[in-house]
């Protein structure tokens, strides 16, 4: 009996042994969170596709259930309608259901499309710069590789939508809702949203160069390798984000919070640092953790330029 005992004890410690070697142990940015996100198979940007590219895109089969999409009428549309392809600029769509419309690769500029559904559409390749969605509901939509620039979604819902690849240039949303959205390596160059939630989005390799995202709910994204150049993320909320290999070069952080947040390569060279908060965060950089205080306060702008900034 006790050669049995001693047989499981050391089975069980073998099998705790091996457990430990594949998780990497308990220590801080171990484990899960020392894995690279995939920067693999990254749809092209908006910018750079051809107009054979989009045409085949556009003209790709699209099934309501298994019938054909009805052609939509521009003065009066329908859920399920299509429009793909068509030019559609200036429109007025005001308080419709207009779910699960197929408007792939239409030309829908300076239109004004507040306060309706559009839960579900697909508006992949779509030009609709400078139009407004105010206070719609674009859940679950896929905007991939579309032209949004300029385009306004304050107080709009869009959860759970898609952004591969869009230009988002200038994009304005203030008190919208993008949580569980894809924004990889998407342009947000000069985009606004300001007191809005993006909890649980992702945003590999996205391009947010002087975004501004103040009082903003960021926990839990994954934006490793984005490029925060600049921003203006004053009190906005990065609790447990995966923001290795980002660059936040000159942003500015006051009352941000980094709490729990992975800053593996993190480039913080020049960023204005006011009571940012890095409570239990990982991998912080040792010329950030030379400002930090005791109660995991940082403050002061980070002046030395390290090597590793050599080629960004």
């Amino acid at each position: 009996m006790k050669s049995r005992r001693i047989i499981w004890v050391w089975g069980l410690y073998a099998l705790l042994s091996f457990s430990v070697a594949l998780t990497g142990g308990c220590k801080p940015g171990a484990g899960k969170s020392r894995v690279e996100s995939d920067t693999t198979g990254l749809k092209k940007l908006a910018n750079f596709l051809s107009e054979a590219e989009i045409d085949s895109i556009q003209k790709l089969p699209h099934f309501a259930s298994d019938e054909p999409r009805l052609e939509g009428w521009v003065a009066w549309p329908q859920s399920g309608d299509r429009f793909n392809g068509r030019k559609m600029d200036t429109i007025y769509w005001d308080g419709l259901d207009l779910r699960g419309l197929d408007m792939r690769g239409v030309s829908m500029r300076s239109a004004r499309c507040t306060n309706n559904d559009f839960r579900g559409t697909d508006f992949r390749v779509a030009d609709i710069r400078w139009t407004v969605f105010d206070g719609s509901d674009l859940r679950g939509c896929n905007f991939d590789q579309a032209r949004l620039f300029h385009v306004k979604v304050n107080d709009a819902v869009l959860d759970s939508s898609t952004f591969r690849g869009t230009n988002m240039f200038g994009m304005e949303g203030h008190g919208t809702m993008m949580r569980y959205c894809d924004f990889t390596n998407a342009l947000m160059k000069d985009a606004e949203f300001v007191y809005s939630n993006l909890t649980g989005s992702r945003g590999v390799k996205a391009r947010l160069i002087r975004a501004v995202f103040k009082h903003s709910i960021l926990d839990s994204t994954d934006f490793s390798y984005a490029d925060f150049t600049g921003g203006g993320l004053e009190k906005a909320s990065f609790r447990g984000a995966k923001l290795r290999h980002a660059n936040f070069q000159g942003a500015r952080l006051a009352d941000a919070d980094f709490s729990g947040a992975d800053l593996y390569d993190v480039n913080f060279f020049g960023s204005r640092f006011n009571n940012t908060i890095m409570k239990g965060a990982k991998n912080i950089p040792p010329e950030v953790l030379k400002m930090m205080n005791k109660d995991s306060l940082v403050t002061g702008i980070w002046q030395e330029l390290k090597k590793h900034l050599k080629g960004r």
